[in-house]
């Protein structure tokens, strides 16, 4: 009888230290890269974001002399682009104000996508204007 139920237990935290891994299990990512074009010239600093809304994933990594190089999980994405300057009559330093001066129609109203594949390539261009 003793050894029954020491095989049970031993199954028993088995099966819970299984499920704990699993959850705490960082997500699949693949890399991604490409270029960020405003008004047919690299758009100079900004962020790009990959994002799956049902599920809530943002992933996001930076703009810099038009290109962008990172990580982010698979599937089918939309895309938001961000830039930031200081805003006119702002103080400099700590106190300045910015702006995000790429139009909504390429971040909160955006409907650029991105198919992010596992086995790549995953690279994208997007081209977007100032107005």
């Amino acid at each position: 009888m003793l050894p029954r139920i020491w095989l049970i237990l031993l199954v028993a935290s088995s099966a819970i230290s299984l499920g704990c891994t699993q959850e705490n299990s960082e997500p699949t990512r693949v890399d991604v890269s490409g270029e960020v074009m405003i008004d047919g010239k690299p758009l100079p600093k900004g962020f790009i974001y990959f994002k799956t809304i049902a599920e809530g994933v943002i992933d996001s990594t930076e703009i810099v002399d038009g290109k962008y190089a990172g990580q982010v999980e698979p599937g089918s994405r939309r895309v938001e682009i961000v830039a930031y300057r200081p805003v006119s009559g702002g103080t400099p330093g700590m106190d300045a104000s910015e702006e995000n001066y790429i139009p909504t129609k390429y971040n909160l109203e955006s409907e650029l996508t991105a198919d992010v594949l596992t086995t790549g390539p995953n690279t994208f261009q997007f081209e977007v204007t100032s107005k």
